[in-house]
C-alpha cells in the first residue's frame, strides 16, 4: 500500500535527510584517518601536501558531480539523480574500504566525490519541490541539522576508535557509509518523482496523484491538489511560452532574470565557504590543544563542539518561516564577524602570555570557547540558508541547471579555502581569522540590497517574483482565468499588492484587490488552504537587474 498524507511527507523529508547525513559524515570521516599510522604506512608515508590532495580531489569528484546534474536531474527525474549518486557513491566508498595504496585512495574519494555531489545538488531540489510554503524552509534547515549529525556521527566513531590502532580503525569507518548510503538507495524506490518534474515531462496524471498523495486521501479531485496542480501547470505553460530551459537561457537576463538568480544562487554558497567556518573546523584539534588539552582530550572537545554545533542548526527550523530568510543571513554575518574577532584575539592572548609579553593567562581557552561559539552561530545560520536559499530561487526547468552550479560554487570555495587556509596560518597566524570576520562583514550589504525575502512564498510566486513586468502581467491574467475557471489561488496577486508600489500604477490597484478579495472568499468556502497560498504577508524586494 503506498504511503500518503502525513506519512508520505515524513518519508520524503526523511529521505533528503539521509541524503545530507551522508554528506555530513563524508565530510568528517577522513580527519580521523589521514592521521592513522596504519593508513599512512600503507600510502607509503606521504607527506603534508599529497594527504591534502588526496583530502582535496574528493571535494573536485563532487563539483563535477554537482554539475552534472544540470542536465541528469532534468532528463532522469530528481528521485532517478539521487539513486544514481547513491549508486556511484556506494561504489566509491567499497573502494576506499579496500584501498591499498596511494593511487586508489585517490580514485576512490574521487568517485565518493562525483556521488555525492549529485547527490547534494539534488536533494534540496527534492525537497524544496514536495514542500509546502509554509515548512519549505524549515524541511531544508532540518537536512542540514541531519548533515552535522553525520560528521558527529563520524567524529565520535573515528574517537573511539582511536583507542583501537590498526587497520580496523580506518577500514571500519570507510565502510560504515555504506548504511547510510543503502537507505537511501532503497528510499529512492519508494518514494515518488516530484509534481514540478512531471508536470514538466507533461505527465499530469502521475503529477496529480502524487499531490493527492501528499496532501490528502489520495483524492485527485481535492480543491487543494487541483489548486496547486494548476499553479504549477500554468508556471510551466509560462516558461514554455518564453522559451526558458537552456543554459543560454540561464545566463541571460532575459524576462525572468535568469542570470541574477544564477549569481545570488552562486553567491549564497561562496559566502558559506568564505565566512570562516573551514578555517576553525581545520584547525579545531589545534586549538584546543593549543588550550592545554592533552591530544587525547583535544579529540574529545571536538566531539563536543559537534553538539554545539547540532544545536545551532535546531534554531533556524524554529525560527526559518518566522523572521524569514534574510534576517538569519544578516544576523549569521554580524554574529560570525564578532566571534572570530574575539577568537583571533584571545589567541593573540595566549601566544603573548606563552612569549611572556602578558602575565595573564587564558587566552588559549576563550579560544577555545570562541571557536565552539562561531560554529554555533554558523549552524544556526549560514550553513542552512546556504543549501535552501539556491533550491528556491529557480523556475522548475532552470532549477536543476541553477543549483548544480550553486552546489559546485559551494564545493569549488571548500576546495579553495581548503588549500589556502593552511598557507594563510603559516603566515599571517591569527590574522586568518580576522581576514575571514572582514569577510562576513563585506557580505552584509551584498545581502541586505541584493536578496530578495522568499519566505512563505510558493515556488511559482518566486519564480515570477523575479520576472519583468510584462511576465509578471502575463502570469497574473493566467491566474485570474484560473481563479474563475478552476477556483484555484490568485497568488501572483498577493506578490503583485505586496509590492505594487514598485511595479504597478495606480489603475491596476483596485482590480487587483477585487481579486484577491474574491480568491479569499472562495479558500474560505472550500476551508482548506492551498499549499500554494501566502500567508505571511512579506514583501520581498523587486530585482529586475542582473
Amino acid at each position: 500500500m503506498p504511503l500518503k498524507g502525513k506519512a508520505l511527507f515524513g518519508a520524503s523529508t526523511t529521505l533528503a535527510a539521509t541524503g545530507f547525513l551522508l554528506f555530513g559524515y563524508d565530510q568528517g570521516v577522513m580527519s580521523g584517518i589521514i592521521t592513522n599510522e596504519h593508513w599512512k604506512d600503507l600510502m607509503g608515508s606521504p607527506n603534508a601536501a599529497t594527504i591534502g590532495s588526496v583530502v582535496a580531489l574528493y571535494e573536485i569528484g563532487c563539483m563535477f558531480g554537482a554539475l552534472s546534474c544540470g542536465k541528469i536531474g532534468d532528463i532522469l527525474g530528481r528521485k532517478v539523480t539521487i539513486r544514481v549518486g547513491a549508486i556511484i557513491l556506494i561504489i566509491g566508498a567499497v573502494l576506499q574500504t579496500a584501498m591499498s595504496n596511494l593511487a586508489m585512495a585517490i580514485v576512490s574519494r574521487i568517485v565518493t566525490g562525483v556521488g555525492n555531489g549529485m547527490i547534494t545538488a539534488t536533494v534540496p531540489v527534492y525537497q524544496s519541490e514536495i514542500a509546502p510554503p509554509q515548512s519549505r524552509g524549515a524541511n531544508i534547515c532540518f537536512e542540514c541539522t541531519l548533515l552535522v549529525v553525520g560528521m558527529s556521527i563520524a567524529y565520535w566513531l573515528e574517537f573511539g576508535l582511536f583507542f583501537v590502532g590498526g587497520e580496523f580503525a580506518w577500514r571500519f569507518p570507510l565502510a560504515f557509509q555504506l548504511v547510510f548510503a543503502i537507505i537511501l538507495l532503497f528510499g529512492t524506490f519508494i518514494l515518488p518523482e516530484t509534481p514540478r518534474w512531471l508536470v514538466s515531462k507533461d505527465r499530469f496524471d502521475d503529477a496529480k496523484l502524487v499531490l493527492a498523495r501528499l496532501w490528502t486521501d489520495e483524492d485527485t479531485t481535492h480543491p487543494r491538489c487541483i489548486a496547486e496542480f494548476e499553479e504549477i501547470r500554468d508556471g510551466m505553460e509560462l516558461e514554455r511560452r518564453l522559451g526558458v530551459a537552456s543554459y543560454k537561457e540561464l545566463f541571460s537576463k532575459g524576462k525572468f532574470n535568469n542570470r541574477y538568480r544564477v549569481c545570488l544562487g552562486m553567491l549564497s554558497q561562496i559566502i558559506q565557504q568564505l565566512c570562516g567556518i573551514n578555517a576553525t573546523t581545520y584547525y579545531l584539534t589545534t586549538v584546543f590543544t593549543n588550550a592545554g588539552f592533552s591530544q587525547q582530550m583535544a579529540m574529545m572537545f571536538g566531539g563536543i563542539d559537534t553538539v554545539v554545533y547540532f544545536l545551532g542548526t535546531l534554531l533556524p527550523i524554529f525560527f526559518v518561516e518566522r523572521f524569514g530568510r534574510r534576517a538569519i543571513m544578516l544576523w549569521g554575518l554580524v554574529g560570525q564577524a564578532v566571534t572570530l574577532i574575539c577568537l583571533a584575539g584571545c589567541q593573540k592572548a595566549g601566544t603573548d602570555y606563552k612569549n611572556g609579553v602578558i602575565s595573564t593567562p587564558g587566552g588559549d581557552s576563550g579560544a577555545a570557547a570562541f571557536t565552539m561559539l562561531y560554529n554555533f552561530v554558523f549552524g544556526a545560520s549560514w550553513l542552512g540558508m546556504a543549501w535552501l536559499y539556491p533550491s528556491e530561487i529557480f523556475s522548475t526547468s532552470m532549477r536543476a541547471k541553477g543549483n548544480s552550479l550553486s552546489t559546485a560554487a559551494n564545493w569549488l570555495g571548500n576546495f579553495i579555502v581548503a588549500e589556502i587556509t593552511p598557507v594563510l596560518f603559516e603566515g599571517i597566524s591569527y590574522w586568518t581569522y580576522i581576514l575571514f570576520a572582514f569577510l562576513n562583514l563585506a557580505f552584509l550589504p551584498m545581502v541586505y540590497f541584493w536578496f530578495p525575502e522568499t519566505q512563505g512564498l510558493t515556488l511559482e510566486q518566486i519564480e515570477v517574483l523575479f520576472a519583468t513586468d510584462d511576465v509578471k502581467a502575463d502570469a497574473l491574467s493566467m491566474q485570474d482565468r484560473r481563479s474563475i475557471h478552476s477556483h484555484g489561488n490568485v497568488d501572483v496577486e498577493k506578490v503583485e499588492q505586496d509590492n505594487h508600489h514598485r511595479y504597478h500604477d495606480g489603475s491596476g490597484d483596485n482590480n487587483e484587490k477585487k481579486l484577491d478579495r474574491d480568491g479569499s472568499s472562495r479558500n474560505d468556502d472550500t476551508g482548506h488552504n492551498s499549499d500554494s497560498g501566502n500567508e505571511t504577508g512579506n514583501t520581498p524586494p523587486q530585482n529586475d537587474s542582473s
